[in-house]
């Protein structure tokens, strides 16, 4: 499935149709960039609290620590972050067909 981030400098980015829904509240108009997976750096998302945090810190200390192969390493939980692709912008517009539809 493939993310986007707003204009808004927002911290998460979501499936286009998270925008789609909110066209009728904004000014008709919204500006996305798709988001481009970060590989191989030193932080990760966790899933289950919804924070960043670096590589090394997620272990048996926390709670939550499930290891992905069932022994040791990295957690279930641990996800790569992503940031926007600025280059790539995408504008959603509210057509007149849409509006009459909602």
């Amino acid at each position: 499935m493939k993310l986007y981030f707003d204009n808004e400098g927002e911290g998460h980015c979501y499936p286009l149709d998270y925008f789609s829904e909110q066209l009728d509240e904004v000014n008709e108009e919204i500006t996305v960039y798709p988001a481009k997976m970060l590989i191989g750096e030193s932080f990760f998302y966790c899933s289950e609290f919804q924070e960043t945090g670096e590589v090394g810190e997620c272990g048996r200390e926390c709670s939550e620590y499930k290891p992905r192969n069932g022994k040791n390493g990295r957690c279930v939980h641990s996800k790569n972050c992503y940031e926007p692709d600025y280059t790539k912008l995408k504008v959603l517009k509210l057509t007149p067909t849409n509006k009459e539809d909602r």
